[in-house]
């Protein structure tokens, strides 16, 4: 027991740098424009993302039953791999085709660490009898990943201007190095589902569906899915429109992870007592004003509020994987959270194009309106959810069958 104590202790010790190392992709501040400079429309890099996340649906559950019947860490072994060849194909094509195989298998990589990352942390802490420091010890990690994507953002678009390949090769680089680190992570003892592959499956899909709590989850998942990954394929769009030149996107993304940092390291331990689900909703308002501003006032300076999407992206993950760690079994942990991360991904891959459609036909400021407006209405309807299975609950336990 001792010599497991001390492997969970390791695996604890280890999750900072791996995941510190898998995140370390440097291409976010050049990666729209590396798109365009490969002839791509705004429409064809949504479409882009849409096959990502159509990919991410099918095989974001079957990857997550692997992760709970075999191995956390061979899920996070194989993620690593797909993940660099999906960035190969990037390097070495020029094709709207290839790039899409490229989408598919960069969207299966992720697919496997969804869901195992987390897993292997929050069962270790159980296991060292550590489970309240779970969000502290995510915030820690988020806060490394977003400092390292500061000073990555920098160094990506100075590169991108000498050889705009050189910031694809770094991040390839960094994610074996998170191969390694995932080598030496030690799957914990837990109890695994009994049942056949499909069976387990089926089972975690009827947990999450009749759990109010995980089915309301997954429903704010596939709204955040949506509102939230856009922010990062709107940047670009809106510094264009208001005269940003693409040399100083580095520093812009710089002063954006730097927020992000703070949010993971500082207000994660400020609302960890905060009920998960108030903090959830109270983020997706703080969106919305971020899309909705900034439409009412363009200039330059206005980048400072869109700024503050990145507060939310400090917050969101460690809160929004507390709440679902803490209503799940071991043995289906890894498969639900994979089962909320894809309705995340089903959002996206659904409306993702209509985002592209927009911002071809209408410009960026009316679609910057339509997505504040999207995100006021899903918090609305979310909120009326929750009161209406509230509801139920209270009738229910008045009137038992």
């Amino acid at each position: 027991m001792k010599t497991d104590s001390l492997k969970y202790q390791k695996n604890v010790r280890n999750y900072p740098y791996f995941r510190f190392f898998f995140n370390m992709l440097i291409i976010g501040p050049i990666l729209v424009p590396f798109m365009l400079f490969k002839g791509l429309s705004y429409l064809q890099i949504m479409l882009l993302q849409s096959i990502s996340a159509i990919s991410v649906f099918f095989f974001e559950v079957p990857t997550g039953a692997i992760a709970d019947k075999v191995s956390r860490r061979l899920s996070l072994i194989f993620s690593g791999f797909f993940i660099a060849g999906g960035l190969l194909l990037y390097i070495i094509f020029k094709s709207f085709y290839i790039f899409a195989i490229a989408e598919i298998i960069f969207g299966i990589g992720m697919t496997f660490s969804s869901g195992a990352d987390s897993a292997i942390l929050y069962e270790s802490l159980v296991k060292l009898d550590r489970k309240k420091e779970y969000q502290i010890k995510e915030g820690h990690a988020g806060f490394y990943v977003f400092m390292g994507h500061a000073i990555g953002s920098i160094i990506s678009s100075f590169l991108y201007t000498y050889n705009p390949f050189i910031p694809f090769w770094i991040s390839i680089f960094n994610i074996f190095i998170a191969i390694l680190i995932a080598f030496g992570f030690k799957d914990t003892e837990r109890k695994k589902s009994e049942h056949k592959y499909l069976l387990h499956i089926f089972k975690s899909i009827n947990i999450s569906i009749k759990t109010p709590r995980i089915l309301w989850t997954v429903l704010f998942a596939a709204l955040m899915g949506f509102v939230f990954r856009t922010t990062f394929w709107l940047y670009q769009p809106y510094f264009s429109h208001v005269g940003i030149e693409v040399k100083w996107f580095g520093l812009i993304f710089c002063f954006y992870n730097l927020l992000a940092a703070f949010s993971s390291k500082y207000l994660v331990k400020k609302f960890y007592d905060v009920r998960p689900r108030k903090v959830l909703l109270s983020l997706a308002l703080l969106l919305a004003g971020t899309y909705l501003i900034p439409a009412f006032l363009i200039f330059p300076g206005a980048i400072v509020i869109i700024g503050m999407q990145q507060l939310i992206r400090g917050l969101y993950s460690p809160t929004l994987r507390f709440y679902i760690n803490h209503q799940i079994k071991d043995e289906y942990r890894a498969t639900v959270i994979s089962l909320v991360s894809l309705s995340a991904s089903l959002g996206f891959a659904i409306f993702s194009p209509f985002v592209g459609i927009s911002l071809d036909k209408s410009g960026t400021i009316e679609t910057y309106i339509r997505m504040g407006i999207i995100t006021i209405g899903g918090v609305l309807l979310l909120s009326l959810l929750r009161k209406i299975q509230k509801i139920k609950k209270k009738r229910s336990i008045k009137n038992p069958e």
